[in-house]
């Protein structure tokens, strides 16, 4: 068995299902189970950062990057989420490339009987399913407003809190994005991702997330903010998201090497 398609069983295995032939049911039973169980998080995003640097590309090679989800309670930003998740549509014998939102988002577009779909599991949004992709909807939920508008000049996501941005919802293969991945890796970037250190997922039907300090649970009552010292930090991504506190520390040294880099 090649390594990609050992990597894609044990994805599998861990959103707990099982293969089956391409349908949209499926498709949408993949992106609720990898949106519950797969995190969205900066902190890998930190630590492949050097060593995408002596590569020249940014993406872990896909073994390890499933390695981390499975082990060490990693996920990724919407590169690397999105890459994955195409890796597993492709494998599974779907027709699947990548979209591109401005000013800066990778996200799936899925072939099927029923039309093009728009497929997306990392955006950290209330996202459970796939939907079509020439369609508007909204999701409205306790944490935000996602909008997804099709409209005469184009589609357009909105989050409410959150930025707004415009789908290009041509196919995309992974070299036609070159360019805009390696801008999401400019350290010098001021709204880079690489700029922070946070992690989110679901524990159980709350949204959590822990970000520069702060853990914040979204509950239907509101958000609940917990000041978190750093030094105690990773003990609470391992206790309370059962994730490796060392993905947390790695994350913080690399940040802490190139800030201090940057002020010189």
């Amino acid at each position: 068995m090649n390594p990609t398609r050992r990597a894609m069983d044990r994805l599998l295995a861990h959103l707990r299902l099982e293969r089956e032939a391409p349908t949209l049911d499926y498709l949408h039973r993949i992106v609720r189970e990898h949106q519950l169980r797969v995190p969205f998080e900066t902190l890998t995003k930190l630590i492949d950062y050097e060593p995408g640097l002596g590569r020249g590309d940014f993406m872990p090679p896909i073994p390890e990057y499933v390695e981390r989800i499975v082990t060490r309670g990693a996920g990724g930003l919407c590169w690397t989420l999105a890459r994955g998740l195409r890796t597993l549509l492709d494998d599974l014998g779907f027709d699947a490339a990548f979209m591109y939102m401005d000013p800066g988002h990778c996200c799936v577009r899925v072939e099927l009987p029923e039309g093009p779909f728009y497929a997306d599991v990392g955006y950290a949004a209330p996202i459970f399913r796939a939907y079509p992709l020439f369609e508007s909807f909204s999701l409205d939920t306790h944490r935000e407003k996602f909008e997804y508008q099709v409209r005469d000049d184009g589609i357009f996501v909105t989050r409410n809190p959150g930025p707004s941005k415009k789908l290009d919802p041509s196919p995309r293969t992974a070299e036609q994005l070159r360019d805009h991945l390696q801008a999401a890796n400019d350290w010098n970037a001021p709204q880079s991702f690489l700029h922070r250190v946070s992690y989110a997922r679901y524990i159980g039907d709350v949204y959590a997330s822990l970000r520069d300090g702060v853990l914040t649970r979204y509950l239907p009552g509101g958000a609940e903010k917990t000041e978190i010292p750093q030094a105690e930090a990773p003990s609470v991504l391992a206790d309370l998201f059962g994730a490796d506190p060392a993905l947390y520390i790695q994350a913080t040294e690399v940040r802490k090497r190139h800030e201090i880099a940057a002020d010189r």
